[in-house]
């Protein structure tokens, strides 16, 4: 299970305003860009700020 990101640019757009986060921001977009996740209880296992949006469904939301 890849993960979509959303609003990447926003993502993007802070980083570059906002220096002293920057490395971390880097990280989690890697992470999240490279992780193959099994199914989505296991991104909410990796984030425990994540929801899964619905009753079976395949959509997460990462706060």
């Amino acid at each position: 299970m890849k993960v979509h990101l959303i609003k990447l640019k926003t993502i993007q757009d802070y980083i570059n305003e906002n220096k002293n986060c920057s490395q971390y921001f880097e990280i989690w977009v890697n992470l999240i860009s490279n992780a193959d996740w099994e199914k989505p209880q296991d991104i909410v296992s990796t984030f425990g700020s994540a929801d899964i949006l619905g009753n079976g469904s395949d959509r997460v939301v990462l706060i």
